[in-house]
């Protein structure tokens, strides 16, 4: 008789929900000028959304709390999530707001640069007079965004508070507006969750600084328990045992880094959630982060395990990195019910 597989921590996931119309172009056009493109594409995205579907891909229970309009759009991203078999019943159809649309232009360099409105995610609610909503949760994942609006604020700090009453732990993934437009009381939400992901230019905006030392001192000043800087190209930074430490990125060919920020905090979740260590979590994170931007468009194309995997193949890594990089092969493939490949073994040569 087989033994059963132990059961999967599940995650809520707290943000956005938009869908993402995309367009590759070769360059900005001039003021007045046309910018056609052979074809738009239409995905599910959002902060939230982007993130629940990379936790799914890792075969992570999701639960997503978020709103969107009773429309079309908010069908289509509705569908999209489902198809993911994410637990969609804390998303809200607002009657009167819009789906949020955004509208991201790719260069050619993989840079992406959005335009668009958050339409009804800024109307987050959540039925925080019965919290069973949260059997089975043990970790909470919040963004920057939820505290934009004073409904959200609202639903990100009861959900902070009862995850941790009832045991689990919170992570908050800052973002760029609002580490610029709030980033006062970004700083005290930070300083109540257990990890915090930021990245160079949102940590400068928090802290006013910019040399990486003198940021993780201050944030950590403020009361921040775990902070995981993303350096995009340049991997991404952490604290271990009292040292900051530099986790190496892998090389890919960029093709979009929307949603791949997203796509690291799920993996360093997912690794987390196992109970792996810091450094091997944010291995982890940044082979996700680059495989998802190694392809267009983020959603329901943020990236799978048999991805990821690919990628921490294909790279060599620098001593004592490289190493760590075989553990964290090995961790997978333990964890995933792989076999031993030799693409794996000769990776340890």
């Amino acid at each position: 008789m087989t033994a059963a597989k132990p059961r999967v921590p599940g995650v809520l996931v707290v943000g956005d929900i938009n869908v993402d119309i995309l367009a590759r172009i070769e360059a900005f056009p001039a003021a007045g000028e046309d910018c056609l493109v052979p074809e738009l594409e239409l995905h599910c995205g959002g902060v939230g959304a982007n993130t629940a579907m990379a936790l799914a891909h890792w075969g992570v229970p999701v639960r997503l709390c978020g709103t969107t309009g009773r429309d079309s759009f908010g069908e289509l991203a509705l569908g999209f999530l489902r198809r993911e078999r994410i637990d969609v019943s804390l998303v809200r159809q607002s009657e009167h707001a819009a789906t949020g649309l955004m509208f991201i232009a790719v260069s050619p360099d993989g840079q992406r640069t959005i335009f668009g409105s958050r339409g009804a995610n800024t109307e987050l609610v959540a039925p925080m007079d019965d919290t069973h909503f949260l059997d089975g949760i043990q970790a909470a994942h919040l963004m920057g965004y939820n505290f934009l609006s004073q409904s959200g604020a609202q639903v990100a700090e009861r959900l902070l508070s009862e995850v941790h009453r009832r045991g689990g732990w919170v992570s908050l993934d800052v973002g760029m507006a609002p580490s610029r437009q709030i980033p006062e009381v970004i700083l005290q939400a930070a300083a109540k969750v257990d990890i915090l992901f930021v990245s160079q230019t949102e940590a400068t905006a928090l802290t006013g600084l910019w040399d990486n030392p003198s940021v993780f001192g201050a944030l950590e000043t403020r009361g921040v328990r775990d902070v995981v800087m993303k350096l995009g190209e340049q991997g991404c930074l952490f604290r271990e045992n009292g040292t900051l430490r530099e986790a190496p990125s892998f090389a890919i060919a960029a093709a979009d880094s929307t949603g791949a920020g997203d796509a690291f905090a799920a993996a360093f979740i997912r690794a987390r959630l196992h109970d792996w260590p810091v450094a091997e979590a944010a291995l982890l994170a940044n082979a996700s982060g680059a495989a998802a931007a190694s392809v267009v468009g983020a959603g329901e194309r943020m990236p799978a395990p048999p991805h990821i995997l690919r990628v921490l193949r294909a790279n060599r890594l620098a001593t004592p990195w490289d190493a760590l990089r075989i553990c964290v092969l090995e961790r997978l493939e333990a964890e995933l019910g792989l076999k031993e490949s030799a693409a794996i073994s000769g990776g340890r040569k």
